[in-house]
């Protein structure tokens, strides 16, 4: 057996562990941008509490980018220009998906001359970044740990994965608190995104002990908990540990990879601009089915660390229904005729790769219509 073993540069997690974001980014430089999301992150006070605790570091933020759609290569231009018009010596990214994978592909691609589009498009560089600080919002996303931003890419149209090593986070401030604003619908979303985290790490082609120790604890976290924080965002247990779910699943995935859940969900997202949580969900069961032919142990013992019996991926279901969800496809948005375009970007995916079980594109076309 051998394997190996990336992890992040330093990750602080705890309740208001946020007032320790000064002190601990001073080391990095003393100019900064922060990339944000909507309006919640100022009403919520936790933008005060990240410009409260540099300003006592003596850290300046020298402005705020507010990325509020889809993240794409134009707003990941936008934060690197207002990085180096500012001479700015690092990029914090706080909030949900958006501003998180602007401002890690910002930090990245900080010292590169072209647009991003064309590094999304395989042009080869050498890394000339600068220091990304992660302080996620929402628990699902896991940007805090892998090394990886999600781009729209308006050439192909597809939603592509922008990796680099170097692309971690430096720091990474998890903070429970920070996430007992989120609506119910966006605690449900993130959550779901997590768990397909967990478990496509799981059953992935290059899973590891490691890795599988991991994957298992996140999903034990997650599942006892996503349902409770969705029907009260102010129970503080179910946050954290849906916050310490959402960062374990991704300290699993980023060893790993996902499957095909993943590499279907990422063009239905740019095709039909559905919530890549919300596809998640309903996408997961059905990949749960078709991957039971060579991974049900796995699956079982899943169901037995939570005392589930029966069917994982019907219960999975009945839990997405529970929390509201949209139940299938069409009712999130899927319209029949596009389906050449999104098996054409799906095996463009790596994710398909790790996936346990090859997928043909029959299989893609039959997954689809079993969550239409």
């Amino acid at each position: 057996m051998e394997f190996t073993l990336k992890f992040p540069g330093s990750i602080i997690f705890g309740e208001n562990s946020i007032e320790k974001l000064g002190e601990n980014t001073v080391k990095f430089g003393e100019k900064c941008i922060l990339v944000t999301g909507g309006k919640s992150i100022k009403e919520s006070g936790a933008l005060d509490n990240i410009l409260n605790s540099l300003s006592k570091a003596g850290i300046d933020c020298l402005d705020i980018y507010r990325a509020t759609t889809e993240p794409d290569c134009d707003m990941v231009d936008e934060v690197r220009e207002m990085a180096k018009v500012n001479d700015a010596d690092f990029i914090i990214g706080a909030g949900g998906g958006t501003p998180l994978d602007v401002a890690k592909a910002a930090a990245g691609l900080y010292g590169q001359e072209l647009s991003t589009s064309d590094y999304l498009n395989k042009t080869p560089y050498e890394y000339k970044g600068i220091p990304f600080i992660a302080i996620p919002t929402t628990s699902g996303t896991g940007s805090e740990i892998t090394n990886n931003s999600v781009l729209y890419n308006p050439v192909t149209k597809n939603k592509v994965s922008l990796a680099n090593p170097e692309f971690q986070a430096k720091l990474g401030i998890v903070d429970p608190v920070l996430t007992y604003n989120m609506p119910a619908s966006i605690t449900a979303y993130t959550g779901m995104d997590a768990l397909t985290h967990a478990i496509e790490s799981y059953t992935s082609m290059i899973a590891n002990p490691v890795s599988m120790t991991l994957a298992e604890k996140a999903v034990e976290l997650i599942m006892s908990s996503i349902e409770k924080a969705v029907a009260d965002g102010k129970d503080t247990v179910a946050r954290r540990d849906m916050a310490l779910g959402s960062m374990v699943a991704a300290l699993a995935f980023s060893q790993t990879g996902v499957g095909v859940a993943h590499a279907i969900s990422h063009p239905l997202g740019a095709i039909f601009n559905i919530p890549h949580g919300v596809l998640n969900a309903i996408l997961l069961p059905a990949a749960i089915d078709f991957n039971s032919q060579v991974v049900q142990d796995r699956y079982d013992r899943l169901a037995e660390l939570m005392g589930i019996e029966g069917n994982l991926s019907e219960y999975i279901r009945n839990m997405i229904k529970n929390m509201s969800i949209p139940q299938n496809l069409t009712e999130a948005g899927y319209e029949r005729g596009r389906e050449k375009e999104i098996l054409e970007m799906t095996f463009q995916s790596r994710s398909l790769y790790r996936n346990p079980r090859k997928v043909s594109e029959e299989d893609v076309i039959e997954i689809l219509e079993k969550c239409i």
